[in-house]
C-alpha cells in the first residue's frame, strides 16, 4: 500500500462534516428558507446552540444587549454570517483532534488559518469581489491536509517537521520529497469526501499555485495571497513559501490589486484577529 493510499483508507475513518452543519449550509443556500426552519435545525444540537450563543454575545459582534435565543442570532446575523459561523465552529472541532505528533502545534495551525482566512476575507473587499464569505470559510480550509497528514502519519509527519524546523524547507517541498505528493492533494480528496462546493476542492486543491484559466481562480488567489501574508506577518503556523515574487506580483494584478495596498491590507487583517480574539479562541 502507498503512502497516498494509506492516508486515503484512515481518512475513512475520520468524522465527516457533521450533519447538523450540513443541513444548516444546505438549508441557507436554499433562497425559500425561512429563520424559523434553520432554527429548528440548530436547536436540536444543543452543543452547537450553546456555542452559536456564546460566539454571538462576544466581542466579536460587540451587540449592546444580550442575545439569548438562536431565533435572534440568527435575525441579527442574518444567515451569510450564520453559515460561516456554523462552519467555523465546525472546522475548528477537527483541529482539537488528538494528532500522531507531540511536537506539533495544532492552535498554531488554527491561527494560520484564521489569518489566512481573515485576509482572504479581507483582499476580496479591497477588490470588491462578491467573495468574501467564500473566501474567508476557503481561507480557514486551505492547510487541512496538514492537519490531515498528522493524524494519518506518524513516521513520516515527524520527518517532514524535522525537515522544516531543522533544515528550513519549506513544508510543501518537504512533503513532496518524503512522501511524493503534498498537502493540497490531501486537502482536495478531505473536500471531495465532504461534497464541498467546487469553489473550496479547488482552493484546497490549488491554493500554492492557482492557475488564472482555472474555474473559481479568484477565490483561489485570494487564499494564495492571503496564505503568504499571513506568513509574512508571523500568524500561527510558518510552513515556509517559496513562490517567485514575481508570480506573487502577477497574481495581485489578476485580482487589480497591487503590491503596494499590501501594508494596508496587514494592518486590517492584524486588527481583525485581534477584534475576533473571542470568536477565533480553539478552546
Amino acid at each position: 500500500m502507498t503512502l497516498l493510499e494509506l492516508v486515503e483508507t484512515r481518512m475513512r475513518e475520520l468524522p465527516t462534516l457533521p450533519r447538523v452543519a450540513q443541513r444548516v449550509v444546505s438549508l441557507i443556500n436554499n433562497p425559500s428558507t425561512s429563520a424559523s426552519e434553520l432554527e429548528q435545525v440548530i436547536k436540536h444540537d444543543q452543543v452547537l446552540t450553546a456555542r452559536v450563543l456564546k460566539l454571538v454575545n462576544s466581542a466579536y459582534y460587540g451587540f449592546p444587549r444580550r442575545i439569548t435565543t438562536v431565533g435572534q442570532g440568527i435575525v441579527i446575523l442574518g444567515y451569510k454570517a450564520l453559515k460561516e459561523l456554523v462552519l467555523r465552529i465546525s472546522i475548528a472541532d477537527l483541529f482539537r483532534m488528538k494528532g500522531n505528533h507531540k511536537g506539533f502545534d495544532r492552535t498554531a495551525l488554527w491561527q494560520h488559518a484564521v489569518g489566512t482566512a481573515v485576509g482572504a476575507k479581507t483582499l476580496a473587499r479591497s477588490a470588491g469581489l462578491p467573495l468574501e464569505e467564500e473566501a474567508f470559510i476557503a481561507g480557514l480550509l486551505h492547510d487541512l491536509g496538514i492537519l490531515l497528514l498528522d493524524l494519518c502519519l506518524t513516521t513520516e509527519f515527524e520527518e517532514l517537521i524535522h525537515l522544516t524546523t531543522a533544515h528550513h524547507l519549506p513544508l510543501i517541498r518537504a512533503e513532496e520529497k518524503v512522501l511524493g505528493f503534498n498537502h493540497t492533494l490531501v486537502g482536495k480528496m478531505l473536500a471531495v469526501k465532504w461534497n464541498l462546493p467546487p469553489l473550496y476542492v479547488e482552493a484546497l486543491r490549488h491554493h500554492h499555485q492557482p492557475v488564472q484559466t482555472r474555474n473559481h481562480w479568484a477565490a483561489t488567489a485570494l487564499v494564495f495571497l492571503a496564505d503568504n501574508l499571513a506568513q509574512e506577518a508571523g500568524i500561527g503556523f510558518l510552513e515556509g513559501y517559496d513562490a517567485d515574487p514575481d508570480f506573487k506580483t502577477e497574481v495581485w494584478g489578476w485580482l487589480e490589486l497591487s503590491p503596494e495596498q499590501k501594508p494596508d491590507v496587514l494592518r486590517q487583517m492584524k486588527r481583525e484577529m485581534l477584534r475576533a480574539a473571542d470568536f477565533f479562541n480553539l478552546d
